[in-house]
């Protein structure tokens, strides 16, 4: 499997680091064990004080620089004949010209996490929308309907702890800072914990008795909820340069509809207000951070629909 650029760049500095701190470690030491040490047994506990500390570094967080690092020095005093110095550099050279290559291959096969977690996010959004379209048909919900449905969601539910794998690499590509991109997953994970808790209900619903008004009104309810979403997958796509601004505000006529519903009916009306309050909350994070993940054509692209906005505005 091809790794992802942002990856093979934080692993290439990494490896290089790591790399370039093993050398003067090890160089250090060989220096040491020539003018001082002369294979005697401080030697031997230098090299394991050095080695112990840098597997010690290695159990903790970001422990591939000392690994690294330790590896390096031991590859180094591998040979502490009379060439030692030049053996030493040549192991070292090794491992920096393999991260060099790594970073030009990741040039050449530009395999970008970013794109892949847009696109698994849109694919959720986009399955959500689908989801609520099923949910607010009129159907009742049948246990067949549900298990299919559930089925679904498992899928929707794979894709985005998938999706979380991505934030490392896509946060060093596009240089969005890793906070951001945690609010961005914890706003996703709450638009698909709201569809399945919907899912669930509507599966518990009894059928209430709405005159053609109240009908009416809960379709442009939830035909505005999936607009939203689409919206926001047109958003992620870089199709969408106007600004979205979602409409969070609770519909007094729906508010007046839940108070004669049944309690479940209040509470999946509920659920799906507060939903767009969900997609809002990720629509601005995705707004505000658009500029970074956008490729360069879709900015330009987004620059001049901008411009053709204010020139006809």
């Amino acid at each position: 499997m091809l790794q992802f650029q942002g990856a093979i760049y934080s692993k290439a500095v990494e490896r290089m680091l790591g790399t370039v701190i093993g050398l003067g470690a090890g160089l250090g030491v060989l220096w040491l064990n020539q003018h001082y040490f002369h294979d005697n047994l401080l030697f031997y506990l230098t090299v394991g004080t050095a080695s112990a500390l840098a597997g010690w570094a290695a159990v903790g967080k970001n422990g591939y620089v000392p690994m690294l690092a330790g590896l390096t020095m031991c590859m180094l005093i591998g040979d502490n004949g009379l060439h030692w110095l030049d053996s030493g550099l040549m192991r070292a050279m090794n491992v920096l010209i393999g991260a060099a290559i790594a970073i030009a291959a990741a040039k050449l096969l530009p395999l970008k996490s970013t794109l892949m977690w847009r696109f698994m996010l849109a694919d959720n959004l986009t399955d959500c929308s689908k989801m609520i379209a099923e949910i607010s048909n009129g159907r009742r919900m049948t246990r067949e309907r549900l298990e299919q449905n559930m089925i679904k969601m498992r899928q929707i539910n794979a894709r985005m702890v998938k999706s979380r794998s991505h934030l490392a690499a896509t946060s060093g590509e596009s240089r969005i800072s890793p906070a951001m991109m945690e609010a961005m997953q914890h706003a996703h994970r709450k638009i698909v914990n709201t569809t399945e808790l919907l899912l669930t209900t509507a599966a518990k619903l009894q059928a209430p008795k709405l005159n053609s008004g109240e009908i009416r009104l809960l379709d442009r309810h939830f035909t505005q909820l999936q607009t939203d979403l689409q919206q926001t997958v047109a958003l992620i796509n870089g199709r969408h340069a106007r600004r979205i601004r979602t409409d969070t505000a609770i519909n007094p006529e729906l508010e007046a509809l839940a108070e004669h519903l049944h309690y479940q009916w209040q509470g999946f009306l509920w659920l799906s207000t507060n939903m767009r309050q969900e997609i809002s909350a990720l629509v601005i994070l995705l707004q505000r951070t658009r500029r970074k993940w956008l490729d360069a054509h879709e900015r330009q692209h987004l620059r001049q629909s901008l411009l053709e906005t204010r020139e006809h505005g």
